[in-house]
């Protein structure tokens, strides 16, 4: 039979639900974001970032640093750490969709005073100790909230997208580290070369002094040129300093990096043949599956859906049920006589009235953060494509780069043998030797940047790429 109690708690409940269902606004999705189809035109139908990095790089000596790197490195390790506190979050969301049960045991003494109602009652009834009386309860007690909007549902998916979403952050450090590991690398036997040069340099122009020297004695040359000469070779050696507290530095970064102590790194030097590597880019579209950043920008997208669906779900009432069931009694001695079984069980309805605007608050909070998430999520996309692209047109421009400073190099080393010929010959002087073989050494350290600039871009277009 209904009662008008019922009737008036069901049409109490139907308003409540009905102005609910008005909080309902546009949220935004990963899907609705642009992306374009190719690459500036290109489109392959592989990419390059598939290769994991122990197959994409040919030199063993950098690869055995990257399994060095990944195993050792601090922030690989606080990034994993990190996706451990995230798996408990989630599971702390799921508990939340699950009854709540415990077992409890309670007991307590009460004093009533003899000029009370309770004092009085229990001084005239038979069996009732007094004027102290004990409470004891052993049992169990349970409670739900029953989701019937799906407010927690959404919270535990939006703890799932986080979850995910830090699982990707880890791929972006891991991703990260290969890359700063290879810098490093690339850079450390671009500098041995350097040095190499340098040296080379530095004999070249200890004979021209010693030359310069002969030809004062002989009165075909002045002190002048000696004392340039001399200037020259300083500036060579004040270089090769330079290079070698370069070289410490990039050593000690590469095994920070590592997460080791000081210890020589062996290198094999730079191979342009890696270059040649880049057998495709794929499409746009791939870097949504494969790009750490991007994953984790879209993660963080579907969570904040998921916290304005809570948000939405917070404007209608929650049905919560609890129960209990136990033993009671005021006497051990009866504690678990039948007759002292004790059982409660209740359902409620609640819903907001006055604090309806706080409510209301913590949604519009949750739909700034929608927007700005699929802004981020965008931003995100946008940047990954222009750096795939970008770094595409630069491997090829540093290539011809290159090619044109070997040739460079080549013609002005040809100069330093023949200024030195002809000088000895009476041809040239003093200042066309220090010219060429300043010349030559600037030409030589241009085409060892230009080799190592030629690696660090297909470094950057791996990782562009999401590789990893």
């Amino acid at each position: 039979m209904i009662t008008k109690t019922k009737i008036s708690f069901l049409a109490i409940a139907s308003v409540l639900f009905v102005s609910s269902c008005k909080i309902k606004d546009r949220t935004y999705l990963a899907s609705d974001a642009v992306v374009p189809a190719t690459f500036s035109g290109r489109s392959d139908s592989a990419s390059m970032a598939a290769l994991s990095y122990d197959k994409f790089f040919s030199d063993r000596q950098l690869v055995a640093l990257l399994d060095t790197a990944l195993q050792n490195n601090a922030d690989v390790r606080i990034a994993y750490e990190r996706v451990e506190a995230a798996a408990a979050g989630l599971l702390s969301a799921r508990g939340a969709l699950l009854p709540s049960f415990n077992v409890q045991m309670t007991g307590g003494s009460t004093r009533f005073g003899n000029y009370t109602m309770d004092g009085m009652g229990n001084a005239t009834t038979p069996g009732v100790p007094f004027p102290i009386i004990n409470d004891y309860f052993p049992g169990v007690s349970s409670s739900w909230e029953a989701d019937v909007w799906g407010k927690l549902k959404n919270k535990k998916r939006a703890s799932r997208m986080r979850y995910f979403a830090t699982k990707a952050g880890a791929d972006l450090v891991k991703t990260r580290l290969i890359s700063e590991v290879a810098y490093r690398y690339y850079n450390l036997c671009a500098l041995d070369e350097e040095l190499s040069i340098i040296d080379t340099n530095i004999r070249l122009q200890t004979r021209a002094l010693e030359i310069v020297k002969l030809q004062k004695e002989a009165g075909r040359a002045t002190e002048l040129a000696v004392k340039q000469c001399e200037a020259q070779l300083a500036r060579t050696r004040g270089m090769e300093y330079r290079v070698k507290t370069d070289i410490l530095t990039a050593e000690n970064e590469l095994n920070f990096l590592l997460g080791r102590y000081s210890v020589p790194v062996k290198r094999s030097g730079i191979k342009l043949e890696q270059a040649d590597r880049i057998t495709g880019i794929g499409v746009p579209a791939q870097l949504l599956q494969r790009r750490p950043d991007v994953v984790q920008a879209e993660m963080e997208l579907a969570a904040s859906n998921a916290d304005v669906a809570a948000a939405r779900a917070a404007f209608f009432p929650a049905l919560t049920i609890s129960a209990t069931a136990g033993f009671n009694a005021y006497h051990t001695s009866v504690l678990f006589d039948p007759v002292s079984a004790a059982y409660a069980a209740m359902g409620g309805l609640v819903a907001p009235v006055f604090n309806k605007n706080l409510i209301k608050a913590g949604y519009n909070a949750a739909k700034a953060g929608n927007r700005e998430a699929f802004a981020q999520y965008g931003k995100t996309v946008m940047n990954a494509v222009y750096e795939v692209s970008t770094n595409v047109g630069r491997i090829a421009n540093l290539k011809a780069q290159y090619a044109q400073n070997v040739t460079a190099a080549a013609a002005l080393d040809e100069a330093v043998a023949i200024s030195g010929d002809l000088f000895i010959g009476g041809y040239a002087n003093y200042l066309e030797i220090i010219t060429a073989q300043r010349n030559a050494i600037e030409a030589d350290l241009e085409v060892v940047q230009s080799k190592k600039n030629i690696m660090i871009g297909v470094v950057d277009l791996y990782r562009a790429l999401g590789g990893r």
